[in-house]
């Protein structure tokens, strides 16, 4: 597959270079567009946020490696599980909300209209109702960037079917989302079909 290394490049500064040994590919959302947090990485605390990710998968599919996965950031809460995780985000808006001027429209957590042709989905989680979609070019990405990470780095081709946390999620080795660590995490969304990703995994 086809992977960007340069355009959306982190520095040292964002993440740790210590190579570590990997066993989970963890998957979140940017909840924007435009590549606007990878702009948000680089600003905060004057070039030195480490709260990032190692790829991330844009609306159109494109797959962009921000530093290289045998290495790692704090984008999850504990040290020990930042260092076995290879970590990607999809970009995607994350939660909507109907503006209040025109029940037709959308904005997002940050005020933003979206504006995109897909339809919008409606699924009451974890206190919300309205979700940005995914896309079917960002799904067939990141079949394919996950079916190479886990033959490069040897982690169980096991995904979790579901975006709900569970206790054993720390210990689960293969591939989960950020929702299944912790209940206030929304990535990722309804909007993701997490059964039909793991039965186009199980095939390969």
């Amino acid at each position: 597959m086809t992977i960007d290394f340069d355009t959306y490049k982190l520095t040292e500064s964002n993440y740790t270079p210590q190579g570590t040994t990997k066993s989970k590919i963890v998957i979140g959302s940017t909840y924007s567009t435009g590549m606007s947090h990878y702009n948000g990485w680089v600003n905060r605390l004057n070039g030195n946020y480490t709260k990032t990710a190692m790829f991330t998968v844009s609306i159109n599919g494109t797959v962009y490696q921000h530093f290289s996965p045998l290495f790692f950031s704090d984008l999850m809460l504990e040290q020990e599980l930042n260092e076995k995780c290879i970590t990607i985000l999809l970009e995607n808006e994350g939660w909507l909300v109907k503006d209040l001027t025109n029940e037709n429209r959308y904005i997002n957590y940050v005020g933003h209209i979206y504006n995109r042709k897909d339809s919008v989905i409606k699924k009451r989680w974890r206190g919300q109702t309205y979700w940005a979609p995914f896309t079917k070019k960002q799904i067939t990405s990141t079949v394919e960037l996950i079916v190479e990470l886990c033959k490069n780095f040897d982690i169980q081709m096991e995904v979790v079917s579901h975006n709900t946390n569970f206790d054993n999620a720390y210990d689960f080795n293969g591939i989960l989302y950020r929702s299944n660590f912790e209940q206030h995490y929304t990535d990722i969304s309804p909007a993701w079909d997490c059964r039909g990703f793991k039965d186009k995994l199980d095939k390969k």
